[in-house]
């Protein structure tokens, strides 16, 4: 049977599709022209759920991270059976062979080794792609076509978590530094603490390899670095596995020079398991498109990063009040702020609740941050989300529903309302 044949008749449904191999066959199909397109796996994983295809069961089922997991591993199966794309692509007829290979990675049971029951749960998990919370995706932590020697089965947890915090600095320059690093330490702490004991496979909390990456991501601190506004740049989705694509950062050596400090020794000369990298530049060749098509950039951050976010939004809001608040009480151009809004809105009756919707609109759009057109829909969405409480209340709202911070890119195929707002002119707050 060819492969047009086979495709035709399973999306018939005159063969029947019956366990996870046959729902990787036909990913594999979609796979030879979706790798090279568009969204890559995004929009694979659009064409197996139009299905009704998965490949979780039970309360797994049609997850959105698990289906997007297991066609980034498919890519990865792809790019090495193919020498990194140096060789043929394999073909319909090549796939037993290649589901051979890499059986460990696509096996039934191998997001067990990536992925927490707890994490890929969460709702928020179900609804948006999200990184493995246990490992790496294969090869993600080195430049596109370019697998070096790993050092860790997880070692962008902490590169992606610094960086996650320098970015918050760079739109956050209202709250002290100081404060700052205390929430981020405080809540990474408890994120790992809580995944070691329940995974004592997953890396234990060590707050000086922690330290070490927050610093290589943020050299310098000082108020006077963020005396400009922040850029445009600085408001645009969190692209850190397509810098790492890109060779920005070169986080094996880099961790090498971590773990050669902590034993007082030096990284050896000449080991080219560890030879450096070099930024690829922009513009980049494509690499960046071909890291977002293999899926090593989430449109949701891990827990460590939302855990953080979350705190620092209650961090922002800590002095005001629930009860009785009003509109002139808060800066509408901060994110957090407008979220206590809409909380405020919940808790009103209907027709004081509609003035206040109404103003906080206007409100927002006169700060500039969103259209008027798209105003309403996005406070509709977030009071749909959000309810009555405060202070840790609000927390758990936030790190329930990550997706209201909007700090990734969200596929334009994903059926999911999303939170962005323009950048802010003031400088105070998200």
């Amino acid at each position: 049977m060819s492969a047009e044949e086979f495709l035709a008749n399973v999306e018939s449904g005159i063969v029947p599709v019956t366990c996870h191999e046959d729902v990787l066959r036909i990913a594999f199909l979609y796979m030879d022209e979706g790798l090279w397109t568009d969204n890559g796996v995004f929009d694979v994983v659009e064409k197996l759920h139009a299905h009704g295809w998965s490949f979780g069961e039970g309360e797994l089922r049609l997850n959105r991270t698990l289906d997007v997991f297991y066609l980034a591993q498919l890519a990865a199966a792809i790019y090495r059976y193919s020498s990194q794309l140096e060789g043929d692509f394999p073909s319909f007829s090549d796939f037993p062979a290649l589901y051979a290979a890499h059986h460990t990675l696509l096996n039934s049971s191998a997001w067990h080794s990536y992925y927490s029951m707890n994490f890929l749960a969460q709702r928020t998990t179900a609804c948006f792609y999200r990184p493995p919370d246990l490992q790496d995706l294969p090869d993600s932590s080195s430049p596109l076509c370019q697998p070096r020697h790993t050092v860790s089965a997880h070692v962008l947890k902490l590169p992606r978590w610094a960086y996650s915090i320098e970015r918050t600095r760079r739109r956050q320059p209202s709250l002290p530094w100081e404060t700052l690093t205390t929430l981020a330490f405080s809540t990474l702490k408890a994120t790992m603490v809580r995944l070691h004991m329940a995974y004592p496979s997953a890396p234990p909390y060590a707050e000086s390899h922690a330290r070490f990456w927050l610093d290589y991501f943020t050299p310098d601190p000082s108020p006077s670095r963020l005396a400009n506004k922040p850029s445009r740049e600085d408001w645009c989705p969190n692209s850190f596995g397509i810098l790492v694509a890109q060779g920005k950062y070169d986080i094996h050596w880099s961790e090498a020079e971590y773990s050669a400090q902590v034993l007082s020794g030096e990284i050896a000369e000449g080991d080219d398991k560890l030879k450096q990298v070099i930024w690829c530049g922009l513009p980049d060749g494509g690499t960046g498109v071909q890291a977002w098509w293999r899926g090593w950039e989430e449109e949701v951050g891990s827990e460590e990063e939302v855990e953080f976010l979350a705190t620092v939004a209650v961090e922002e809001t800590v002095v005001l009040g629930l009860e009785g608040m009003e509109l002139d009480e808060l800066e509408l151009s901060i994110r957090s702020h407008i979220l206590l809004a809409v909380m405020r809105a919940a808790v009103k009756d209907r027709q004081e609740r509609e003035y206040f919707l109404g103003e906080l609109e206007r409100r927002m759009v006169q700060k500039g941050r969103i259209g008027e057109e798209r105003a309403r829909r996005w406070v509709k969405e977030a009071l749909e989300i959000m309810e009555p409480g405060e202070g840790e209340m609000l927390r758990r709202i936030l790190v329930e529903n990550a997706q209201l911070f909007a700090r990734w890119k969200v596929s334009h195929l994903s059926k999911q309302f999303t939170f962005e707002l323009g950048p802010r002119e003031t400088e105070q707050g998200i």
